[in-house]
């Protein structure tokens, strides 16, 4: 069946039926695809002088049939199939007819629209209905241009007769307004208001063109000048990038600006020339339609909105409190129990994850849509991703939370891993990075440390002192208790090194031809472990020197009788006679010659 679509008082339908009667090959010609070039100013004005063109030479001749494309029949719906006519919805068919379809008998019907509306002869006296048992007849001279069934006018809740009437109401005045609008009056209008657009818009665009001059030439001033933006005293821009910023955003806001102009124009010039006015009715629903569903969404979920803000907003000033009171722990500042200062940072940390994780928990279901298939495979795929990808990154911060809480180490602490050593300087829920005496950084996984050997030279040197110890080779021939004793002098000597504990000696070897010594003494600087250990060898050098002990490895050598037999006493043979033999010295000669 079909229904009347009211129209307004300057004869074209409301917005709402409109909408309903835009063709969709209307909506697919006039969608322009994206070029990579950017439209210029100059490119704008071209293609409205070439909107002009074309309009004068439609208005040069009559009259002739609109070359708009047809509209295709949307889907079925309770709304019923529209029948449009230069745009505008007539009416709309419900219910199909034997083998027709309702879009079939739309299509139908459009054609016949169009026809009666070209008709040279037209008069809306030749329109007459005619009554049948089962059906009511809508004739146009002696052509049968429509038909109303029961089901149709029982659909609208009208009779048969008096749906026909409207029907045929509704159809004179639609064509009239088509026939209208292709008189040369209006084509002549359209010409004039079409130059007048272009004109206006040419200068607008003109006009846009040196505004975009002048504000490049006031960041070009501000980059010459020096000038930064300091946000919050943290983050700084420097004056080339800011500038970088600002021209491209002068740049998209002229792009933006020109588009918006040429969007207006071209719907005024599609308004004003008759065959293009479905274009404009297009592109207006193009524009509103995004928009208008934007707003009703956002209506539509106030109250969700209201309640994520508020979760928020509990979860910020939340986490506000745990920073404040943990930082204060990490300050020793206040007591909590079972967490130490080190502790507090990475414990905040880890509070803040979970927090994060149970706000996202709570707000999940107010997100608009979250409840929508989409959502859900968004979820899924984003968790798949997260459990192929993230294994390692799992097994880190694991390793993290054992590092932390078992008090491995610390921020500034000398360690040692692997053939690295150095000072802590950062360490995370997943990375540690190290700093060497030569300054360079060395990061590790978090896993890598638990698993492998580390060795903390602060962990003990802050209460009972870090044992430095070194050795020296002695020769027997001086007496081991004042080589003791020059040693504890040198080590006492030696800034960084702590008289109580007092440093002691070990004598950790007799050799075959000296004795080692080890001097060993407590430091609590940790991390100055290697400047002490070069301190500690110079007092070494000048305690030994100033007493005249030789710090030196002797070695001797002998030259024994190899004639004797080395086999003892009561075993060795009677007979046996060891052979002798002499030795000279050649004086002034390290030479020796042995004769036997």
């Amino acid at each position: 069946m079909l229904r009347a679509a009211p129209a307004c008082h300057d004869g074209c339908s409301c917005s709402r039926l409109l909408k309903e009667a835009l063709p969709l090959e209307v909506r697919v010609r006039t969608h322009h695809p994206t070029t990579k070039r950017r439209p210029g100013a100059l490119g704008a004005v071209g293609l409205c002088l070439s909107i002009v063109l074309v309009a004068a030479a439609n208005a040069q001749g009559p009259p002739q049939t609109p070359a708009r494309p047809p509209a295709a029949a949307p889907a079925p719906s309770e709304a019923g199939i529209p029948v449009a006519l230069d745009g505008e919805v007539v009416f709309y068919i419900h219910n199909p007819l034997g083998p027709f379809s309702a879009e079939e008998r739309a299509k139908s019907a459009r054609r016949r629209l169009i026809r009666i509306a070209e008709d040279p002869f037209y008069s809306e006296g030749l329109f007459r209905i005619q009554k049948t048992d089962t059906e009511t007849l809508v004739f146009y001279r002696d052509d049968l241009v429509g038909m109303v069934t029961a089901q149709d006018a029982a659909t609208l809740h009208q009779s048969q007769e008096d749906l026909a009437s409207e029907r045929i109401q509704i159809v004179e005045g639609a064509v009239a307004r088509y026939r209208e609008r292709r008189t040369p009056i209006e084509w002549r209008r359209a010409q004039i208001g079409v130059a007048v657009a272009t004109v206006a818009l040419v200068t607008v665009l003109l006009g846009l063109r040196s505004v975009h001059r002048w504000l490049s030439a006031i960041v070009e001033r501000r980059r010459r000048a020096g000038v930064a933006l300091r946000l919050q005293e943290q983050i700084v821009i420097d004056p080339g990038r800011l500038a970088s910023v600002e021209q491209r955003a002068v740049r998209l806001g002229t792009a933006a600006t020109a588009l918006v102009l040429l969007i207006l124009y071209l719907q005024i010039v599609f308004w004003f020339v008759p065959l293009t006015r479905g274009y404009a009715l297009a592109l207006l629903d193009y524009l509103l339609d995004p928009l208008t569903n934007l707003w009703h969404g956002f209506l539509a979920n106030v109250g969700n909105f209201f309640s994520i803000l508020v979760i928020l907003v509990l979860a910020r000033y939340l986490l506000k409190g745990l920073r404040s009171l943990l930082l204060a722990a990490s300050a020793d500042l206040v007591k909590l129990p079972g967490v130490a200062p080190s502790w507090a940072p990475h414990l905040y940390r880890i509070v803040r994850l979970l927090v994060i994780g149970i706000t996202g928990v709570m707000i999940y279901p107010y997100i608009p849509g979250s409840n929508t298939d989409a959502f859900k495979g968004l979820g899924i795929l984003g968790g798949a991703l997260l459990t192929v990808g993230a294994s390692s990154a799992v097994g880190n911060f694991i390793a993290g939370l054992m590092l932390v809480f078992s008090d491995t180490f610390r921020i500034g602490d000398r360690v040692k891993v692997g053939e690295t050593m150095g000072d802590v300087l950062e360490t995370s829920m997943s990375l540690t990075r190290i700093r060497t005496p030569k300054n360079e950084v060395v990061t590790y996984p978090n896993a890598m440390l638990l698993s492998g050997h580390l060795v903390n030279y602060s962990a003990k040197a802050r209460e009972e002192g870090l044992i430095l110890h070194t050795s020296v080779t002695i020769g027997y021939d001086a007496r081991w208790r004042k080589v003791h004793e020059l040693l504890i002098e040198a080590a006492l000597r030696t800034p960084g090194i702590v008289p109580q504990p007092a440093p002691f000696v070990l004598q950790t070897a007799l050799n075959d031809f000296y004795i080692t010594y080890e001097i060993n003494a407590y430091t609590r600087a940790a991390n100055e472990m290697l400047r002490i250990y070069g301190e500690l060898h110079q007092n070494i050098q000048d305690a030994f020197n100033q007493a005249g002990v030789e710090i030196m490895s002797p070695h001797f050598a002998s030259l024994r009788d190899g004639n004797t037999s080395t086999i003892p006493g009561p075993q060795k043979p009677l007979e046996h006679e060891p052979r002798r033999f002499s030795i000279r010295l050649e004086e002034g000669s390290c030479k020796e010659s042995a004769k036997t």
